[in-house]
């Protein structure tokens, strides 16, 4: 949901937090489908960290959670620590 409450909706990814905006632009930009596992988390990766970099109220990383049919794979994101 924006600022004035309108609905952004995708149908293939979800974003949430403080960043959503830039989350969801991001993202828009960012994403292909039928990416590989180590594709998908490069484009995640690049997206929280570029989209916390813009928004004053996120930062200190993330952990990304790239989901196969084979398992799930965790990685933890160090991000600014201002």
């Amino acid at each position: 949901m924006d600022l004035i409450g309108a609905p952004v909706m995708t149908k293939d990814f979800v974003v949430s937090g403080t960043c959503t905006a830039n989350l969801n632009g991001m993202c828009e930009t960012m994403y292909r489908p039928d990416m590989e596992p180590d594709d998908l988390f490069e484009t995640i990766s690049q997206c929280l960290l570029a989209s916390v970099d813009r928004d004053a109220l996120s930062g200190w990383g993330a952990m990304v959670h790239v989901i196969t049919p084979e398992g799930v794979t965790s990685r933890r994101l160090k991000g600014r620590q201002d």
